[in-house]
């Protein structure tokens, strides 16, 4: 019931960012399935994910926590945005990942987060990532 529950107000969430509303809702990406998850400490994740949206190019400019959650925001230009949640779960870490980009005919108010669209997951991303906690085990 819990998950139709999330699943629910996740179908929600997108139906209002597709309508002009802000960056999708986390409920979205938390109700997706896990597909990375590793034995080591949050704060390994996010020092990890930081170090490969630097060397990607995007400016990472915040790291948000939410609960035992982590969120870290990175841009690139004024278009992109990417948000990787580092969720705890016992003794490992889930990885997920969302892309939004700024729909091209927004040339509005900037300051209200108005007009972002989903692009999915950024897999180059998380690849990465997965990879770099995999080799340092």
């Amino acid at each position: 019931m819990k998950r139709h529950l999330l699943i629910l107000a996740a179908t929600l969430s997108l139906a209002g960012c597709a309508m002009g509303g802000g960056y999708a809702s986390a409920e979205y990406v938390y109700a997706e399935p896990v597909e990375y998850e590793y034995v080591v400490p949050v704060d390994r994740v996010v020092v990890v994910t930081r170090d490969v949206l630097v060397t990607r190019g995007w400016t990472v400019y915040r790291v948000q926590r939410s609960g035992p959650n982590r969120i870290i925001w990175a841009r690139r230009g004024d278009n992109d945005v990417v948000r990787i949640f580092a969720t705890p779960r016992g003794e490992r870490v889930a990885v997920r990942g969302l892309w939004e980009e700024r729909e091209r005919g927004d040339r509005g108010d900037r300051g209200k987060h108005k007009g972002w669209a989903k692009r999915g997951q950024p897999r180059d991303i998380i690849t990465d990532i997965d990879v770099r906690l995999k080799s340092r085990g």
